[in-house]
């Protein structure tokens, strides 16, 4: 084919010292990475080659049962195992099931045409045609990613998965036309030198490849934690110290109030010094969730969410707030079941609920619906009160909404954060949270769920 034919055995050779490099690769990579089980996965896969091609380079000497059988099931094995590592990768849930299924009937295939039947053309198109389906899969989850953009390392990758998969394609075609004499284009040796090489670049561009993809990813990571970090603390030490130095000055002037006899002044202080530390501690409870999120390790679980319950445990949180205004909220439930992030969820509905009442006249009424619309559920919190300009809803679409507290219809002081920090976890979760005026006045906050159990689900 070239003119020259490569020395197979210095290619087979060649060939195991690139899985060893491989599985070097993928070892050190499932150590230093912060992506989870993925890269563990594929270091399974680097050291199922490896030992693969040990074997295979020891045919002759070891029996088949070893060189032929168990060598080529570890490999079959190891594409597997790259086809796991990249569902998890990709936020997909892992097919386990599968990959043990078909990497069962290849060591059954082999058993049979190995010692039942020894037939080598037979075992060439079984191994090629499982490497062919895992190697295309592989292509297909890289290069039609559901996040959007792909980087340059996963181009290269599910590129390189496809050329692999189509060459295996070829090579089961070709062996199964040469062994009915259809055609007889490529000789013995040149079938296997072109197989050698292909092995060679594969296993040298994964090892690359899936160590640009970890990297890059764990530097767009790391970068995140770094500007929701200094965001933290920028929260902390502005907006957390506000509400600290109101509590101060209301318990100072109730005191006064109280030594100089004015109980009806110092009542209304009182009144107010409790809303405002009901606001500061729910505050701090959602600088926790967040928080939370931002140093835990792992993209956090999905749960089954009762929507009446959350609803109702959302109503019983804020019923001091609702009973100082004397607002009513009316919501009919609907048993529904919807999926996310609990905690996240429980905050969202909390905040979307509390800014509803602060921005509502006394007396006035708040209703919230829950609907399954397509493969979501919508909570939408509508409210009659104060509302928001358009120019606040493009900033809090576009996120740029700056961090501003504002006074509400019964002065009620607030951090300003509540419904950023809500959208960023909407964001986070792959939910969406939007704001719509109200035609009858006021806003209409509505956030979404998942109402089907999500393919990365727990």
């Amino acid at each position: 084919m070239f003119g020259v034919e490569l020395d197979i055995r210095t290619l087979a050779f060649i060939a195991t010292m690139s899985a060893v490099v491989q599985a070097i690769a993928f070892i050190s990579l499932s150590l230093v990475a912060r992506r989870g089980v993925c890269t563990t996965l594929w270091a399974f896969g680097g050291i199922s080659n490896a030992i693969g091609f040990v074997l295979l380079g020891f045919r002759g000497v070891i029996p088949d049962i070893a060189s032929v059988i168990v060598a080529n099931t570890l490999i079959t094995l190891a594409h597997g195992f790259y086809w796991l590592g990249l569902e998890i990768y990709t936020n997909r849930k892992p097919s386990y099931l599968i990959t043990g299924i078909i990497t069962g009937i290849v060591a059954i295939l082999f058993v049979y045409y190995s010692e039942v039947i020894p037939s080598v053309s037979t075992r060439i198109i079984v191994i090629s045609a499982a490497l062919a389906g895992f190697s295309l899969i592989c292509f297909y989850i890289l290069w039609f990613q559901k996040q959007g953009r792909r980087t340059a390392p996963e181009t290269v990758m599910a590129l390189t998965f496809a050329v692999h998969g189509l060459y295996h394609v070829f090579r089961a075609a070709y062996t199964w036309l040469a062994h009915q004499e259809i055609a007889n284009f490529m000789t013995a040796s040149t079938i296997h030198m072109v197989a050698f090489l292909d092995v060679i670049l594969f296993l040298l561009l994964t090892a690359v490849g899936f160590t640009g993809m970890i990297i890059i990813s764990l530097n767009t990571s790391l970068r995140a934690e770094a500007k929701a970090r200094n965001r933290l603390f920028a929260v902390l030490a502005h907006d957390l110290r506000t509400p600290f130095h109101g509590l101060s000055g209301l318990s100072l002037l109730a005191q006064q109030d109280l030594v100089a006899g004015n109980q009806a002044q110092a009542l209304g202080n009182i009144r107010q010094l409790h809303s405002s530390t009901s606001e500061t501690l729910r505050f701090l409870d959602d600088l926790l969730v967040w928080g939370r999120t931002l140093f835990d390790e792992g993209k956090p679980s999905r749960t089954e969410i009762d929507i009446d319950q959350l609803i109702k445990d959302t109503i019983a949180t804020v019923r001091p707030l609702l009973e100082a205004k004397s607002i009513t909220v009316t919501y009919s439930p609907h048993n529904l079941a919807g999926y996310g992030v609990a905690p996240h969820v429980q905050m969202i509905c909390r905040n979307l609920l509390v800014n509803a009442i602060k921005f509502s006249n006394p007396r006035s009424r708040i209703l919230i619906e829950a609907a399954v619309v397509g493969p979501a559920i919508h909570i939408r919190i509508i409210d009659r009160g104060a509302g928001v300009s358009d120019k606040m809803i493009a900033e809090f679409t576009k996120g740029t909404t700056s961090y501003k507290s504002t006074e509400g219809t019964f002065g009620e002081i607030g951090s300003g954060v509540g419904l950023s920090l809500c959208r960023d976890l909407c964001r986070e979760d792959e939910e969406h949270l939007w704001l719509e005026h109200n035609p009858e006045g006021g806003l209409i906050a509505t956030f979404s769920l998942s109402a089907e159990i999500p393919e990365n689900a727990a």
